[in-house]
């Protein structure tokens, strides 16, 4: 009767043991699949560090060429804050973001 208890108590904790390492399994491979998903479809302009041109025309909502209007040659005449490397331009998120705040009415171009 002894050795029959023990072996039902060893093959419960087994089973356990099996169904509770499935369930953690199952629960984490749903989660990575979707933070892959994630990753990969929805990347946002807010995610990004720097922007390109066009990415910024996308976060303001203006084309890329009135993108260009805000930019000067030189920075310190610069309408707009950017970081030139090598001949593209890329735009910080932060600065941006801090460049609306504080910027009031802004007419260019035409």
């Amino acid at each position: 009767m002894k050795n029959n208890l023990i072996a039902t108590s060893i093959f419960s904790l087994a089973l356990a043991i099996v169904i509770g390492s499935w369930i953690i399994s199952n629960g984490l491979n749903n989660s990575g699949a979707q933070a892959i998903d994630d990753e990969e479809n929805v990347e946002t302009a807010q995610e990004k560090l720097l922007l390109t041109q066009s990415e910024l025309g996308d976060y303001l909502g203006i084309t890329e060429e009135q993108v260009q209007m805000f930019v000067s040659e030189d920075i310190t005449k610069s309408v707009i804050p950017y970081v030139k490397i090598g001949e593209e331009y890329y735009f910080s998120v932060k600065a941006i973001d801090k460049w609306l705040l504080e910027t009031r009415v802004l007419k260019v171009g035409q």
